[in-house]
């Protein structure tokens, strides 16, 4: 029985894959008060990108991302291409697993060992892949609500708290427009946005094809806004200097909320926001590159991947960072400085070119049928 998933669900997890750690750091911070900016600028981009991975998607409707590279370009060219994507979904997932164990650790349960909370974690993302991608799409459709429930109640909270200085804000653009674009490209144009490249994974699980093209972009027109949003308030209430030098912005903006001394200490919110978002940000990758690795193989049971895969990444990330300034100084300056290149390839430059040879593979093609039929 094949995998079937609708809209609403693709729109529910697409969503909370880009809300995922966005909501957490200050984006394109470098830009200052004009920040916010740069997210929609990037927002622009992300339009174009999608529109590049869904016509991939069109013409291989029934085929994953790996299944499409061996397609268009031969088994022997597509191993190290299926290879790399593999390994940027796993590291992706790796970067965001251990982060959110480090933030539920040191917010949530400082007492618990960090290796307990990382275990429970993926044993949770590893039992819900167990059971299906549909369970995860169901899962999804329950969760966004909450999610944008909490989100949209920290900018009424923080409203009512009179805690939002929109000054800091200003002047708007008053370094030009410089700033704004460095900030922008490449980093916030490959993250958030150039990331939902993995989602080439998953669109052949969708019921209604022709309706994804119009379910992703309304995806980036919703996330567009609603990060920059978030940003601006971080910006408002915190500054700039405080928003770039802080672990967690956001949650240091949760701990302001105070409401007739009655509505405080509402650091839950920011717990659940962080884990509900992680958990899908983490999954979703993970199991993105299970499927590359089942597809490239031939595998057809991929139970065993996902134990075999969850045991090692679980090892590597509690091995590897030994704390979270050290994992913050690989996703932050090693990753952006040196994979960002690479990261680059893999989201705008490969389906680029992979595109090309599509479209001249299909006119050469009905150029071959045409002469025949003379």
């Amino acid at each position: 029985m094949k995998i079937r998933i609708n809209n609403w669900q693709l729109y529910c997890l697409m969503m909370l894959f880009e809300i995922g750690s966005t909501t957490v750091f200050g984006l394109g911070i470098d830009a200052k008060q004009d920040a916010w900016i740069a997210v929609l600028l990037a927002m622009f981009f992300g339009f174009v990108l999608i529109w590049l991975y869904t016509e991939i998607q069109k013409y291989y409707p029934e085929k994953n991302l790996a299944e499409i590279l061996t397609a268009v370009l031969g088994k022997w060219l597509a191993i190290p291409i299926i290879l790399l994507y593999a390994l940027e979904f796993f590291w992706i997932s790796t970067l965001n697993f251990r982060e959110f164990g480090e933030l539920i650790s040191m917010i949530l349960l400082p007492s618990v060992p960090l290796s307990v909370i990382l275990v429970v974690f993926m044993i949770t993302a590893m039992y819900t892949l167990f059971l299906g991608y549909e369970v995860l799409a169901r899962l999804g459709e329950l969760m966004f609500p909450l999610i944008i429930f909490f989100i949209l109640s920290i900018f009424v909270l923080i409203g009512f708290s009179e805690q939002v200085d929109l000054t800091r804000l200003q002047p708007v653009l008053g370094n030009g427009i410089t700033p704004v674009l460095k900030a922008a490209i490449p980093a916030l144009v490959n993250f958030p946005f150039g990331e939902m490249v993995v989602f080439l994974m998953y669109w052949h699980y969708v019921n209604e094809k022709q309706c994804i093209r119009k379910t992703s972009f309304l995806v980036t027109i919703t996330i567009g806004p609603l990060l920059s949003s978030v940003l601006a308030l971080m910006v408002a209430v915190l500054d700039v200097p405080f928003v770039a030098n802080s672990t967690i912005p956001i949650y240091e903006v949760i701990k302001l909320i105070n409401i007739g001394d009655i509505l405080t200490n509402l650091d839950s919110i920011a717990t659940v926001v962080q884990f509900i978002g992680g958990f899908f940000k983490m999954t979703i990758h993970f199991y993105a590159g299970v499927l590359a690795v089942k597809s490239l193989f031939k595998i057809s049971n991929e139970k065993w991947l996902i134990a075999l895969f969850g045991v090692f990444w679980t090892w590597f990330s509690i091995v590897y960072y030994p704390n979270l300034l050290f994992h913050r100084w690989v996703g932050l300056k090693i990753s952006i400085s040196y994979f960002y290149s690479g990261f680059t390839v893999l989201e705008i430059v490969c389906p680029a070119l992979l595109l090309i040879i599509i479209i001249l593979k299909n006119k050469l093609h009905k150029q071959s049928i045409q002469q025949q039929c003379i």
